[in-house]
């Protein structure tokens, strides 16, 4: 059996920069705990919890003293005010690219717009981007689901279009196309991050 190694395998970048950051700070000495299992690899986290890490569900669980990262998914800004208000240190690591999708949110609702996210709403990142904006927010995992929204989406004055870094290309771009040709008013922002598409392209062409 031949086994072909993809040139993009391994972390993206922005997973990279969160566990360099947690190992960095574990090296140093210090407590620290991850918001939720810091990547989607039960090995990492495994060492990184036999070097001391603790991974809490919320900022509650998160004893006193423990410094707090907030992993590469990002968090709903309600979390950043629970921090704020147990005075925790913490330590962002945010990807960038998710973290320029929540300025888009927050820009939705000071823009009165309704801002679509296509997505899993069920995964972090995607609720880390609905806790940005306080206004209307429609999440939807493709476009049968987005065509099925028309008719509200019709009635909107303003619609701010984003997608999970992760979201798959194909899927985005014919939602894409969907939206230039019924909904002239949505603003299109091409948030997939790099990294997604290249790996998808070079698993299409693996």
């Amino acid at each position: 059996m031949e086994i072909r190694l993809a040139k993009t395998a391994g972390f993206c970048f922005g997973v990279n920069r969160a566990v360099e950051l947690t190992y960095n700070l574990l090296n140093e000495g210090h407590k620290v705990a991850t918001l939720g299992p810091l990547i989607h690899n039960p090995q990492a986290v495994a060492d990184m919890e036999r070097r001391g890490a603790l991974v809490a569900d919320t900022v509650d669980d998160i004893p006193t003293g423990y410094e707090v990262i907030i992993r590469s998914h990002g968090v709903p800004q309600t979390v950043y005010d629970e921090i704020s208000t147990r005075r925790l240190v913490y330590h962002d690591a945010t990807c960038p690219f998710v973290a320029k999708i929540h300025k888009i949110a927050m820009r939705a609702d000071e823009n009165h717009a309704l801002l679509l996210v296509a997505g899993d709403a069920s995964h972090p990142e995607v609720q880390g981007i609905v806790g940005h904006t306080k206004g209307k927010v429609k999440v939807f995992a493709n476009l049968e689901e987005l065509e099925k929204m028309l008719p509200e989406l019709l009635q909107q004055e303003s619609i701010y279009a984003v997608a999970q870094t992760t979201f798959r290309v194909e899927s985005w771009e014919k939602c894409k196309e969907f939206l230039k040709k019924q909904c002239t008013k949505a603003e299109i922002f091409d948030t997939i991050c790099n990294a997604t598409w290249a790996r998808q392209q070079e698993a299409e062409d693996l």
